[in-house]
């Protein structure tokens, strides 16, 4: 069975100092969500903010739980 592009990919463990970095980013990418959320008004756009503000919330509790098994 061939292989696919993303099983070839190496997939490597974040450092403490790299996996801190990618919850701090995650962490604004989630307060921004959070304002565009707030100013949103047609219809469509709040739709996009409601599936960009879960997104960024599920992505910064993912790193969150990566970094307390790291601990």
């Amino acid at each position: 069975m061939a292989e696919t592009m993303l099983e070839r990919l190496p997939v490597e463990k974040p450092t403490e100092a790299n996996l801190m970095e990618q919850l701090d980013r995650a962490r604004v990418e989630w307060q921004l969500a959070h304002r565009y959320f707030e100013t949103a008004t047609d219809p469509d756009l709040v739709d996009y903010a409601i599936y960009n503000l879960q997104a960024a919330e599920r992505h910064y509790a993912y790193l969150l739980k990566q970094a307390r098994q790291q601990s």
